[in-house]
């Protein structure tokens, strides 16, 4: 049975077809003053696996599902469809209103009706046929949602300004990673990385706020900033990547009945709220200044191992558990552009100081594990299969823990940074009309307070006892070319991001524009060796998308 939600956004879907067929590729405007306005968008986008899984690394089945090459892996049907209205004549003729009218308050509203539906678990590989059987409940809510996606008040006078309700705000000046841009949660489930940003950001609900002070000292346009998301109303953060158990573009982890996972969520409470503020401004005419601190979560839970009850060895593994946690972290950081007219070229930076920032030490985390044991040997290791139901060397075991006790997560501070450019060029030979747009980036990560020990959750590929280590210092470089062609409506991409410890994403894309309509061909690609995006070097694939605008 549908809820009344459902209902709304079923309904809002339908007008948007009826006005997608219309054969007109403007917005609909209600009346004659087009102060409300109907938009939408409309697209639907498969992707193949261009290669085999490497699902058998070490005989440990370290991805599932295990999707061969010309398998779909993703066919997500999404509609959103788009209100916004300006209430200035409202304003003037409902006596309702009248407080907005007197006090001249400009009064808008924004609504979004989001649909979403990915038939693979319906119609694409068998084996994801069989997780939708395994876990129906779970999976039909995962791959289809109506959703009031965003839905949102403005008011503005002079220069306040006021924004509540469901909505998204993103801070900072990075492409493809996030610094201080971390306020509102990503959802990775469906994509991952070869998704673009922007369509992961979930809305939250929201009370923002801003003023712009004008001329301070020899700062212009100087605006405080300030939102606070009520954990009371909204504490919702991204949902784990390898949920359901099952998802194309889960994390390659070995499958294992043993320890039992859960997500541990924040709760309903005033304390989980995300709040910030931010200070930005312009210096003299070129550069762009602003400063920020907030809390919010992180878009990756922490695991911990958490043993029920306090029995002398662990003999039980059903009193094991793997709590994935997500704890809250507050984040200091400012950011800044610079145009050079002379060159017209735009400098970027940034960096964000994360206080506390929770981290995987495998001794505090998985400390029931890590700990004493009570060796054991190789007869009674092949016996206790049949004994306990499972193989304890598939989690890493090779004996009894004694005395096992549940995990911690250390917190250590953590500085990340960015420094990026945008150039416009021209290339004569390959466009003679138009030029191309290059953007690069390089992003670092610093560990003030090293410890050796420090790891990423993810197991090499040839051990389920060690995890891939996390260096003092981290980097990455990104970089974008793209140009048009046709009059503009052929748009040639290329996107590439490039780990030094030897991992590489290639993206090339094609657009071909022909409004109302944009089709897009892209190519995902990652290779070398297995560390930060690495992990994904088996997830190669082509992706198709069409989309229709009513805008």
């Amino acid at each position: 049975m549908m809820s009344k939600r459902a209902w709304l956004v079923g309904f809002l879907f339908t007008v948007c077809l009826s006005l997608a067929f219309s054969g007109s590729s403007q917005a609909f405007y209600i009346d004659e003053a087009k102060t409300f306005e109907v938009s939408a968008k409309l697209q639907t986008r498969a992707s193949l696996r261009t290669q085999d899984t490497d699902s058998e690394a070490n005989g440990r089945g370290w991805c599932y599902p295990d999707i061969d090459a010309g398998e779909f892996v993703q066919h997500r049907n999404l509609a959103l469809v788009e209100i916004d209205h300006d209430l200035q004549n409202l304003t003037k003729t409902l006596d309702v209103l009248y407080p907005f009218r007197a006090l001249e308050i400009n009064t808008k509203y924004h609504i979004v009706g989001r649909f979403v539906y990915d038939g693979i678990y319906d119609y694409g590989p068998e084996i994801l046929r069989d997780v939708r059987d395994a876990d129906k409940e779970n999976v039909d809510h995962f791959k289809q949602s109506y959703d009031l996606w965003e839905c949102y008040l403005d008011m503005s006078r002079g220069p306040v300004f006021f924004r509540i309700g469901r909505q998204n705000l993103a801070w900072g000046e990075t492409d493809i990673f996030r610094l201080l841009d971390g306020i509102n949660p990503l959802d990775n489930s469906f994509g991952g990385i070869f998704e673009d940003l922007d369509d992961r950001r979930i809305p939250l609900w929201m009370l923002r706020s801003s003023v712009n002070l004008g001329y301070v000292g020899p700062v212009s346009s100087f605006t405080l900033e300030g939102f606070l998301v009520p954990g009371k109303i909204d504490s919702r953060v991204s949902p784990s990547p390898w949920l359901p158990d099952g998802s194309p573009y889960g994390g390659p982890v070995p499958r294992q009945e043993y320890p039992m996972y859960r997500n541990i969520t924040p709760d309903r409470t005033w304390a989980e709220s995300r709040w910030g503020v931010r200070a930005q401004g312009l210096i003299g005419s070129n550069l762009n200044v602003a400063v920020a601190h907030y809390q919010s979560y992180l878009d990756t839970p922490v695991p911990r191992t958490v043993i029920q009850g306090n029995p002398p060895i662990l003999a039980d593994l059903n009193a094991l558990n793997v709590y994935w946690e997500y704890p809250e972290v507050r984040i200091t950081g400012a950011s800044l552009n610079y145009w050079e007219p002379m060159l017209d070229f735009v400098l970027r930076a940034e960096f964000a100081c994360f206080w506390k920032h929770p981290l995987f030490i495998p001794d505090y985390n998985m400390a029931s594990l890590r700990g004493e044991v009570l060796p054991l040997p190789d007869f009674i290791l092949d016996a206790l299969p049949d004994l306990i139901g499972t193989d304890i060397r598939d989690i890493g075991l090779y004996g009894l823990p004694l005395n096992p006790k549940s995990g911690t997560i250390p917190r250590k501070d953590v500085l990340k940074y960015m420094i990026g450019f945008d150039k416009q060029i021209w290339i004569r030979p390959l466009n003679r009309t138009n030029m191309f747009f290059v953007t690069g980036q390089y992003f670092g990560q610093y560990v003030p307070d090293y410890d050796s020990r420090l790891r990423y959750q993810v197991h090499p590929q040839d051990s389920l006892k060690e995890f891939l280590t996390m260096r003092r210092f981290e980097h990455t470089f990104t970089a974008m070319v793209n140009t048009l062609y046709m009059n503009g409506n052929l748009q040639p991409q290329i996107a590439a991001a490039y780990d030094v410890r030897g991992a590489v994403l290639l993206q090339p894309s094609i657009n071909y524009i022909r409004e109302p309509f944009r089709f897009m061909i892209q190519y995902s690609t990652i290779f070398g060796n297995f560390i930060n995006f690495g992990v994904l070097r088996d997830r190669d694939q082509v992706t198709f998308i069409l989309t229709y605008l009513l805008s």
